[in-house]
This record gives structure tokens, C-alpha cells and sequence, in this order.
């Protein structure tokens, strides 16, 4: 199966000690994600504008979208964490019940595709998606993971992030 063994290949080949920064890089998924928003928050009080206070709202909106569908989605699909499943991949950070899909993931691509949309600046987009492939990829190394559960993550995450801006924008019309 092409999935464990990509799998057993990005987990057996993590650059030695960086284990600690891969959970770091992990556990910033919903700090940032939040960060960000309140950030936008912040520069709509001090800019006094409507329009980043719409984006922010647009934000927590992607935000709880990510939390309904994520849970959701691991509910209604109950899949097993490889490191339970196969003995050759060690579990290094934290992971809840059910794999699929990875809800780190989800949340990091769905910020980055809203970032994308609402602040169309290579200054914003590269890092939030730099972040954001570094969470995916950290959820792999780390072991709590198959790559189709990010992958799933990626496309979940980044239609929620294009979704919720357009449907603001078709509402507001």
C-alpha cells in the first residue's frame, strides 16, 4: 500500500533531533490560526475599517467550519492512527482518536487559503503557507498520520478557506 509505505519512508527519515521542532511546529496549529484572526481584529479597531473587520469575521467563520467539519468527518469516518496499526511507526506527539482526516492539517490549509484570498500579498502568503506545509508534514513525521489523511486535509482545508470568503462576498452583493 503505497500510503503506509510513503508513510513508513517520511518517518524513518526525519532529520535527526528534530523531533522536538517538528512538535512545535505541530502544536502552533490552533495558536496561530487564532493568532491570525485576533491580529486582523486588532488592525480593524486600530484602522477603524469595516472591511478587515469582515475579514476577521470571515476567519472565525473558516475557523469554525474547520472544528465542525474536522470533527465531523473523524466521526463518520473512524480510522485507526498508524502507530497503532503498525508497530513500525512510532508515536512522537499527540493525536486524538480517529486519523482521518488530519485535522491539523485541515485548519492550517484552510487559514492559508483564506490568508490567500482576503490579503493577496506574497508577504502573507508564503509564509501562512510555508506554516501550513510544514504542519502537514510534521503530522506525517511525527507519526500520527497517513499521508491521505493530509492530503485529505489539504483539499478539505483549502475549499473551506476559498468557500467561506466567496460565500461572504455573494451574500454582502
Amino acid at each position: 500500500m503505497v500510503d503506509i509505505a510513503l508513510l513508513t519512508w517520511i518517518h524513518d527519515h526525519i532529520v535527526p533531533h528534530s523531533v522536538p521542532v517538528l512538535q512545535f511546529i505541530s502544536d502552533t496549529t490552533t495558536f496561530a490560526s487564532i493568532a491570525m484572526a485576533l491580529l486582523v481584529l486588532i488592525l480593524a479597531f486600530v484602522k477603524r475599517s469595516k472591511p478587515l473587520l469582515m475579514k476577521f469575521f470571515m476567519l472565525v467563520t473558516v475557523l469554525l467550519l474547520t472544528l465542525v467539519v474536522t470533527q465531523g468527518l473523524k466521526g463518520l469516518i473512524d480510522r485507526d492512527r498508524p502507530f497503532t496499526t503498525y508497530p513500525g511507526i512510532e508515536k512522537l506527539s499527540s493525536g486524538g482518536d480517529s486519523s482521518f482526516p488530519s485535522g491539523h492539517t485541515l485548519e492550517a490549509f484552510a487559514v492559508a487559503a483564506a490568508i490567500s484570498l482576503l490579503f493577496s500579498r506574497k508577504k502573507f502568503i508564503i509564509p501562512v503557507y510555508t506554516w501550513s506545509i510544514m504542519v502537514a508534514y510534521s503530522r506525517m513525521a511525527l507519526g500520527v498520520h497517513y499521508p491521505s489523511d493530509v492530503v485529505a486535509g489539504i483539499l478539505i482545508g483549502t475549499l473551506i478557506g476559498w468557500f467561506v470568503p466567496w460565500i461572504f462576498k455573494r451574500v454582502s452583493n
